[in-house]
């Protein structure tokens, strides 16, 4: 026994019950889809590839190799100090020219080539052959040390610590700090907005 629908409850039934075509249509429909898919994970895959590479500013412009050489340039820069019952702020300074020696899974090591740091206004005589820096590739940090004399002579050893802001394609934004004896033996904490980029 076959069922009988009536043309006037035709409207309220589901397309593909009333009509063998539209099935067919929506059928096409869902095989279109079925085959933008792969394509638009493999473009999702690519994109965050391609941002979690530019994530590692020593990826910037391609692989980090051995010999390549970054600059760090300081934007701006505060230095304090208490002294003599006050608090001295004056403006801080560094600028280093480095070079990659080693790459590894996790880090990346470098020598400081050349450099100058200055402490309000006065400057601070880094010892180059000395320095070196080590950047950790899953933390995005870095550490840059080594020997430096003071403007009255004193000699120290300063540790600065860096850590990744702002990545761009051409280099990273990054925050240094650090606290050392300086001049006369005052207890300097200094803090650096820098950038860091790859020179070609």
């Amino acid at each position: 026994m076959s069922l009988q629908i009536h043309d006037s409850y035709r409207p309220f039934l589901p397309k593909r019950v009333i009509c063998g075509q539209q099935t067919e249509s929506i059928g096409d429909e869902m095989m279109q889809s079925n085959r933008l898919l792969p394509i638009l994970l493999g473009v999702v895959l690519v994109s965050l590839t391609a941002s979690s590479v530019f994530a590692d500013p020593l990826f910037v412009g391609g692989n980090v190799v051995v010999g390549d050489r970054y600059a760090v340039t300081t934007i701006r820069g505060e230095a304090r100090a208490w002294i003599d019952g006050r608090w001295v702020i004056g403006p801080a300074n560094l600028q280093l020219l480095v070079q990659v020696t080693y790459v590894g899974p996790h880090n990346i090591v470098f020598k400081v080539l050349s450099g100058t740091f200055q402490v309000n206004y006065k400057p601070y005589t880094i010892d180059v052959g000395h320095w070196r820096g080590d950047y950790n590739r899953d933390t995005h940090t870095d550490v840059y040390q080594g020997p430096a004399t003071a403007p009255d002579g004193r000699l120290g050893h300063f540790v600065l610590y860096g850590k990744d802001t702002t990545d761009t394609q051409q280099g990273v934004f990054m925050t240094v700090r650090s606290d050392f004896r300086g001049e006369y033996g005052a207890l300097w904490h200094i803090e650096l907005t820098s950038y860091c980029t790859r020179l070609i």
